[in-house]
């Protein structure tokens, strides 16, 4: 027993999610200067990100002990000292300030929350004007989620739960799947002016899937964007309508979305993103 807990110990934080999503995440953030910012991982898990997040600061001479916090409805299992890691239930109130941070990740935790909208009306709440958040989770609309949802009811990663468990999210985690349209409509909700979404990483089987599926999808979308068109909502929701048949939503594995809080106030209260 102390044998393997010492080597436990020595292989450092396991990643909760495939490693892909990780590095995507990675390289969204590199787009931004990072210095000087305030950075949380909103589900740290073990805290695998965190690791490659204060990695990737060091690297430019930052000190992350300084400007990364963690988070998590567990934090007896996060596994880096020198970083602090708050109790957080996410279907509550977050302890965290208002306009705390410059940069939040949030990945493959939104699955496992009933209440999804308040979470990402969390995220803009912690976010500072101007600050941006990527939310991920695994992809209800590749080819195989379709497929597989048409003849089974579930998708992949999606399953019956165990109705009489004390605490689903740790017994089996995923309870609310999201579609990237929802992702979208739930952002625009809480307020956030930009944003946009993309994949980790291309699935070869959804791909193989896709090759007959999408041209029928593609028709399909034709007939729904003419009932469309004449609703007063149509042109707000187009780019998340769009995103429903995109080729990219149909072989992606897991949805990135990127989200950016406005960084200017109107007068009467409202926030404005700066050209």
């Amino acid at each position: 027993m102390a044998r393997s807990k010492a080597e436990s110990e020595l292989r450092g934080p396991r990643p909760y999610s495939h490693t892909a999503t990780t590095e995507k995440v990675l390289s969204l953030l590199r787009r931004h200067p990072l210095g000087a910012g305030r950075f949380l991982d909103l589900g740290a898990g073990e805290g695998y990100l965190t690791q490659r997040l204060c990695e990737l600061l060091r690297d430019q001479s930052q000190h992350p002990e300084e400007c990364v916090t963690a988070c998590d409805l567990y934090p007896e299992n996060f596994r880096l000292p020198e970083i602090q890691c708050k109790v957080a239930d996410f279907n509550g109130h977050i302890p965290f300030e208002d306009k705390t941070f410059d940069f939040i990740v949030c990945q493959e935790v939104i699955e496992h929350v009933p209440n999804q909208q308040h979470l990402m009306e969390e995220i803009f709440r912690m976010l500072r004007p101007g600050g941006s958040a990527w939310i991920t989770t695994p992809n209800t609309l590749s080819s195989n989620a379709r497929i597989r949802s048409l003849f089974t009811g579930t998708m992949p990663l999606f399953d019956i739960l165990p109705i009489g468990a004390s605490d689903v999210a740790r017994s089996t985690g995923h309870i609310n799947p999201i579609s990237v349209y929802y992702l979208y409509y739930f952002a625009k909700r809480a307020g956030f002016s930009r944003v946009d979404f993309s994949i980790d990483r291309i699935k070869r089987s959804a791909v193989c899937l896709s090759l007959p599926l999408y041209p029928l999808a593609r028709l399909c979308k034709w007939f729904h964007d003419a009932r469309r068109r004449p609703l007063p909502y149509w042109e707000e929701n187009r780019f998340a309508a769009d995103a429903l048949y995109a080729w990219r939503t149909f072989v992606g594995r897991t949805i990135v979305l990127e989200v950016t809080r406005p960084i200017q106030a109107t007068s009467g209260g409202s926030e404005i993103q700066a050209a």
